[in-house]
């Protein structure tokens, strides 16, 4: 079908007047061409503004020692260390205290989240078991215990790592040397995909296995023990999180 417009077309404060015959197929073709790909790069601009609002570090440098970092949200006490013997500032992890990034949103269905854990004791029995991993809220109003999608380090049995989720009736008991671990610092990598988690301790893979629930919300925390003995201490730092890592 044959048209005869006069179409003015504004673009980028530009006016351009057409008097010509048009075929109005062709128009609609252009149109629709257009709007898919200002849809395309739109999308493609949420991604990536979405995957930088996901990339965290946190490794304490920019607090004084005994300053409390405002990345970090607890029910206890977060206080900024310098451990004897070691590089860097890490976080005290008080007894009876569970912590959590304070970060309002989410994590999304694929990132990794990486950390170092440093336990300091005479003996690694010397700490209560810890757990860390990813409950359905933010709230910080009570201690954490093997809550939500969780991996514990059972201290006291030396060499004792449980990953599980009770709400999915699930738990493995694995084994890693937590023994060896007293004053060096361990790696920790968590991979999650959906409702599959994969841990990581010093690049051992420990466990690769479904931790989720459909469509669960995923925000991390880590517990310190219930008590420590004989002036034992533990700490985290280099917080690593991003999108879509390993995938």
């Amino acid at each position: 079908m044959k048209l005869l417009l006069l179409l003015k077309v504004n673009f980028q404060h530009h006016t351009i007047d057409l008097n010509r015959d048009f075929d109005f197929q062709l128009i609609m073709k252009k149109y629709v061409l257009i709007t898919g790909l200002l849809t395309l790069f739109s999308s493609l601009f949420v991604f990536q503004a979405t995957a930088q609002d996901l990339d965290f570090n946190e490794d304490f440098s920019k607090y004084e020692i005994g300053a409390s970092p405002r990345s970090i949200k607890t029910n206890g006490a977060a206080i900024v260390a310098h451990p004897a013997g070691q590089q860097g500032k890490w976080l005290l992890l008080k007894d009876k205290a569970t912590y959590k990034l304070n970060r309002p949103v989410p994590l999304p269905k694929k990132f990794t989240l990486e950390f170092d854990v440093l336990a300091q004791a005479e003996q690694i029995k010397d700490i209560s078991p810890i757990s860390f991993g990813f409950v359905k809220d933010n709230a910080v109003r009570e201690y954490i215990s093997n809550g939500g999608a969780f991996v514990q380090f059972h201290y006291p049995d030396g060499n004792a790592v449980n990953i599980g989720n009770y709400e999915l009736s699930k738990e493995a008991n694995t084994t890693f040397d937590l023994s060896s671990t007293a004053n060096s610092p361990v790696h920790v990598k968590l991979l999650v995909k959906g409702d599959q988690m994969t841990v990581y301790i010093n690049d051992t893979k420990l466990a690769e296995t479904v931790l989720f629930t459909a469509k669960a919300a995923k925000y991390f925390y880590i517990s310190g023990p219930w008590e420590y003995e004989h002036d034992a201490r533990l700490f985290i730092s280099n917080l690593k999180l991003s999108a879509n890592a390993h995938y």
